[in-house]
């Protein structure tokens, strides 16, 4: 009976180990002789979308041809392996990495340019959650606009860094609400002055100078709430929020004056 049970249940799973074993992928081999040929063993792992493998694959390649010109973008073709895994920080790590190594190699405007795009995916776009990665994102696309003017990425994250700005904007003005909301009229105007200051073409510069005037009124503060409606009134005349913080302010300094007559 044990050699029956031996026959039929230890082979078989003895069969299946070694048929498991040869079908596992074989560690890739990198070479120390010609970098050209050895870093496309780890570029055939990208392609066949095997990202994890061609990560291993790169650091390897790194650590054999560290003073080369492939070695030293082996580190783009890592951040650029795990930003097409959506290893988002991991890959912003990466470029950063590079930046900070090789600050002038031809290719630094597109490790700013993916170290940004790394950042702005990796931010929610949710504006009530965690967007601690937003400013980063905003910071790695100016550089590129400002620095890299003729680069072709220049042009290409205009579009990302107009969405950047946007969502700063609008993280700002959510946090300023916030506040403004529970009572907390000093906190709040710091953050509405951000996007009116920063952000006007972000669509929301002058409801922050709106609710700005609001809590300066709040405050008792009159000559401050009517420096921020002067801003308000000059740059955005057509602004529906004029009207009524010009009648407020009406009752407001009404109100002031005959305090200072009692």
């Amino acid at each position: 009976m044990n050699k029956l049970f031996v026959l039929l249940f230890v082979l078989p799973a003895s069969c299946f180990l070694l048929l498991s074993a040869s079908c596992a992928k074989k560690p890739v081999v990198i070479g120390r002789d010609n970098p050209a040929q050895e870093i496309e063993k780890c570029t055939k792992l990208s392609n066949k979308k095997h990202f994890k493998e061609a990560v291993e694959c790169l650091e390897v390649f790194k650590s054999h041809f560290p003073k080369s010109e492939w070695g030293v973008e082996a580190e783009l073709y890592i951040g650029d392996n795990y930003f097409r895994q959506k290893e988002y920080l991991l890959a912003a790590d990466s470029y950063q990495s590079f930046i900070k190594l090789h600050p002038t190699h031809p290719k630094i405007d597109y490790a700013y340019f993916k170290s940004g795009l790394s950042y702005l995916k990796q931010t929610p776009k949710a504006i009530d959650r965690d967007q601690e990665y937003l400013d980063a994102a905003m910071v790695n696309f100016e550089i590129v606009k400002r620095n890299f003017s003729d680069s072709v990425y220049a042009n290409v994250n205009n579009e990302d860094l107009m969405d950047a700005r946007k969502r700063v904007a609008e993280k700002n003005f959510y946090v300023g609400h916030f506040y403004y909301r529970t009572g907390e009229y000093i906190a709040a105007i710091p953050r509405f002055q951000i996007v009116a200051k920063d952000h006007r073409d972000s669509g929301l510069a002058d409801k922050s100078l709106y609710f700005i005037t609001r809590a300066n009124l709040k405050l008792s503060r009159l000559e401050d709430a009517k420096e921020s409606f002067s801003t308000l009134s000059v740059e955005y005349p057509s602004s529906k929020y004029v009207k009524e913080l010009e009648n407020r302010l009406i009752r407001a300094s009404e109100k002031e004056a005959k305090k200072d007559t009692l």
